[in-house]
């Protein structure tokens, strides 16, 4: 399930569906004679305009698979849906712009940022507190948990490259976040495994279930 952000908060899109990466050279072309609904129209692009494509990420790895397949399925239920809000929001007296989020979920997440043109990333609550790993205007951060975990809880800080800079429009920064679901009922759909019992024996499936949620500040 993948869920669009409007910069005021409201849902400007979603839908739900099977996501392909195929970790083979010859991509999914052995594979469509076994499922014929896998084949090129359904082969999706990266949206270089969304945080990671516009995809659940488990790893910062999308370029080295370059060719994903989308299928559409019905919509799916976790019993520990991602909860996330933003805390507060606060111009510092240095000019950037600090916002603290608050995340419950599964056990894995994945979260993007990307800083919109004009801005910048100077300052977050990971690491030694220095923005790392610009992955081409991206941001990359991988969160995971044991039992019983207490909310995650992390800022950023965003800087305009120009103080008198307005940004009403699309905002300052993309920010999208992924759960991965990879245990219990919440792993798997009836979609998916009706999909999966397709593949030939020599084929080697990895599956889960994963959320994307994209939002603008």
């Amino acid at each position: 399930m993948r869920v669009f952000h409007a910069l005021d908060g409201s849902v400007e899109r979603q839908d739900s569906g099977l996501w392909i990466n195929s970790l083979d050279y010859t991509g999914m072309q052995h594979i469509t004679a076994h499922a014929p609904e896998i084949n090129d129209s359904i082969r999706t692009r990266c949206q270089d305009h969304l945080p990671f494509c516009g995809f659940p990420w488990l790893l910062p790895v999308k370029f080295l698979i370059k060719k994903n397949w989308y299928l559409p399925a019905p919509e799916v239920s976790p019993r520990s849906p991602l909860e996330f809000q933003l805390l507060s929001r606060e111009e510092t007296t240095w000019g950037s712009v600090k916002m603290t989020f608050e995340a419950k979920g599964p056990s894995h997440m994945s979260l993007y940022l990307r800083p919109h043109a004009g801005t910048s990333l100077s300052r977050w609550s990971f690491g030694d507190g220095t923005p790392q790993f610009d992955l081409n205007g991206e941001y990359f951060i991988f969160y995971s948990h044991g039992l019983d975990a207490p909310a995650w809880n992390f800022w950023f800080e965003i800087q305009p490259h120009e103080p008198s800079e307005v940004f009403t429009d699309e905002g300052m920064i993309s920010l999208a976040l992924s759960a991965h679901y990879f245990s219990g009922s919440d792993r798997s759909s009836e979609q998916l495994e009706s999909l999966l019992k397709k593949f030939p024996d020599w084929a080697f499936a990895s599956s889960w279930v994963s959320t994307y949620h994209m939002y603008r500040y």
